[in-house]
């Protein structure tokens, strides 16, 4: 694949330079090509995408294009309704000046979907103008569904502007070969994929990604321009499944990469404790005392001691609350069961609930506690997003486990 790399492209605080930069680094080791700035509360990217760059802008942007050698940059830009191909050029040409290779057209979430004529001329526009790559992010981005609005857009596309695809739906467990090369057919062209991985922005702020990529069939690698991966707001938490995917474009494995990657840094017991279906992470049955010890062992007190974003600490504590909480509760119902209820049982299983009552407040996801929610979502013919099933996930967590069966349940 020719493009390889990291879109900035949540919803939410922004990364600061020093992440951009430090980001690039990582992206050059792992041999990745590019990175795009492309921020949703970046406010010239999108609500006040009229106005020029500041020069402070258009400096970070040198210091970014120009960071590492394998590694370009791509800047964003979310036209408004409305906008006109000569100050989208204009508002864009300081950047491509400034270092930038590739210049994106973020049409998505845009409230219409019939501009598809007027995004692909604009496209063809900036092709023309300024002398660099085009990408666009079409507004119906998602799905296997061709659509008036896409067929619109690319009617006569020049194939060399690349079109951005999230897969299946917005957010994916799996994204097939087949149903990129279905995407294929109806783009004239291999899709440049937006894999939204491992971002937790919007309703999945209250889950933090540390996983591994998983899920992304190899033959992708074959049916695809490229694969940008679109981050959490946390740039050194988004490091264990960045590093994964990076394994995963070299055809090398990515849960290695991983496991390698969460154990170097101190990082396992987080990653086992946010992840939420277990996939390579948790044990194969409900874990006893001695898992739930290791896991606490691993945890770290504060997320500077480890290297980690200040913002995880919420998750670092319910972490080492939820193992605490499971310990005491295995401790409890093997002392049902070798004593039997007794004098004081009935106040032990009290106290446990009170405290498992709070642990449930949390406003973070660990060990698997839910409701969890995603923009699991499709676009259909007419590229109106529809919600799958998997949208919303409910189940038992490892802690409610340990805790039901210390009360009787």
């Amino acid at each position: 694949m020719r493009i390889r790399g990291v879109i900035e492209g949540f919803y939410g605080p922004p990364w600061s330079h020093v992440d951009r930069l430090a980001s690039i680094d990582r992206l050059g080791a792992w041999g990745m090509t590019h990175y795009v700035w492309a921020a949703k509360a970046e406010p010239r990217h999108r609500d006040d995408w009229r106005a020029p760059f500041t020069p402070e802008e258009l400096q970070h942007f040198a210091e970014l294009a120009h960071r590492h050698p394998s590694v370009a940059l791509a800047v964003g830009l979310t036209p408004g309704p409305g906008a006109n191909a000569r100050e989208v050029v204009a508002k864009l040409t300081p950047a491509v000046a400034a270092g930038a290779t590739a210049v994106v057209l973020s049409c998505d979430d845009l409230p219409a979907l019939d501009d598809g004529a007027a995004h692909r001329l604009l496209a063809h526009r900036l092709l023309a103008e300024l002398g660099c790559d085009v990408w666009i992010v079409p507004t119906h981005y998602c799905g296997t569904e061709a659509s008036t609005y896409l067929g619109s857009l690319c009617a006569g596309l020049d194939p060399a502007i690349e079109v951005m695809w999230t897969g299946r739906c917005v957010v994916n467990d799996r994204i097939d070969a087949a149903d990129a090369q279905r995407w294929a057919d109806h783009l004239g062209r291999p899709p440049l994929l937006w894999d939204n991985a491992p971002v937790n922005d919007a309703v999945m702020r209250d889950a933090l990604h540390l996983g591994p990529l998983s899920g992304r069939d190899p033959a992708l690698r074959d049916r695809c321009a490229g694969v940008l991966w679109n981050p959490m707001e946390f740039p050194l938490a988004s490091i264990p499944m960045l590093a994964s995917a990076a394994a995963w474009c070299a055809g090398d494995d990515p849960i290695a990469a991983w496991r390698e990657e969460t154990h170097r840094r101190g990082w396992w017991g987080l990653a086992v404790a946010t992840s939420f279906d277990g996939d390579a992470h948790w044990p194969g049955e409900e874990p006893g005392p001695a898992w739930w010890e290791d896991v606490l062992a691993a945890l770290p007190a504060r997320a500077g001691d480890v290297g980690l974003d200040e913002g995880v600490q919420a998750w670092i504590d319910a972490a080492r609350d939820g193992a605490r909480l499971a310990i005491d509760a295995h401790h409890l119902a093997e002392r049902l069961v070798t004593r039997g209820p007794g004098t004081g049982t009935t106040v032990r299983q009290l106290g446990l609930a009170t405290r498992w009552r709070t642990w449930r407040r949390a406003p973070v996801l660990t060990f698997g506690a839910g409701p969890r929610v995603r923009p699991v979502l499709g676009q259909d013919a007419r590229g109106e997003f529809v919600a799958t099933p998997a949208a919303v996930t409910t189940r038992t967590s490892l802690v409610d486990a340990a805790v039901h069966r210390a009360l009787g349940g």
